[in-house]
């Protein structure tokens, strides 16, 4: 069957299910293209088989094609989790869809409330603070990459108390020190600071949670001379300077201090030489 001059026709509709349809158009140039539609776009131009439509509503179903296959797939999106709108603007822009598609897509989410900025930065404030693992500046840094506005992330980072982060930080400086016994108080501390900078807390906070960390003086003791003890025997078969020289540099560069490094090594050289 032909089509008048530059015309498309409908050569059939095929219901599918629910609200969705398959229509088979003929082109200008006799091919016939299958498009899924949704029973609105039937109705809009009038699918019926034997209707003609010229390019210009050709281009126009197409698009709203695109449009309906666009909002298809951030509703998939958004169904697996949360995201921003600058990340599902991403997701649709790597989908290479017309901006004129991805604006209405975005337009349409933010109005039935399925994209909300504001609410996104409150939940994911609140799941990080319950967490403890982060502090505020690592997390204004992650969602400023989410692509939340600056001024919405400083309106809720207070949120984030001072004194929850002092507790937050004290668990985690808690953790380091007992997986770094070995190590001397100024090297665990020196740890800490480190890590809860790179974690995301401010020098304030750091340095409560240093002053307040307690490292008990008999398991510190207990704790070098084992470390002293162990080694003495490694290197037993140095003289006795070059010894004593190679365990207090070692025990030196874990945090341990040079005098009490120099006391331990002492009594256990009296007690072995007993």
């Amino acid at each position: 069957m032909n089509t008048t001059n530059n015309h498309y026709k409908v050569l059939k509709l095929t219901h599918l299910k629910a609200q969705d349809y398959e229509v088979a158009i003929q082109t200008p140039t006799e091919q016939v293209v299958l498009l899924p539609v949704h029973e609105e776009l039937v109705l809009k131009f009038r699918l019926v088989v034997g209707k003609e439509l010229d390019q210009s509503q050709v281009t126009e179903l197409n698009g709203k094609l695109d449009l309906g296959r666009a909002y298809q797939y951030a509703l998939n999106l958004l169904s697996k989790k949360s995201y921003t709108t600058a990340q599902i603007y991403e997701k649709l822009e790597a989908k290479e869809y017309e901006m004129d598609i991805i604006q209405d897509v975005l337009r349409r989410l933010v109005d039935v409330g399925l994209l909300n900025d504001e609410q996104y930065t409150i939940s994911y404030m609140n799941h990080q603070v319950v967490m403890g693992k982060k502090g505020p500046n690592k997390i204004k840094q992650e969602l400023l990459q989410k692509g939340i506005a600056e001024r919405l992330i400083n309106q809720y980072l207070n949120l984030y108390e001072e004194e929850t982060q002092v507790e937050n930080a004290l668990k985690i400086a808690d953790q380091l020190v007992r997986t770094n016994k070995k190590y001397g108080p100024h090297f665990i501390k020196q740890k800490i600071s480190q890590s809860l900078m790179l974690k995301g807390f401010s020098r304030s906070v750091i340095e409560k949670v240093v002053n307040q960390i307690v490292l008990i003086e008999d398991e510190e003791n207990s704790i070098l001379a084992q470390q002293v003890e162990k080694l003495y025997r490694k290197h037993q078969r140095l003289s006795g300077y070059e010894k004593k020289v190679k365990v207090i540099q070692s025990l030196m560069r874990k945090g341990f201090d040079y005098h009490d490094i120099a006391s331990v090594y002492e009594q256990l050289e009296e007690e072995t030489n007993d």
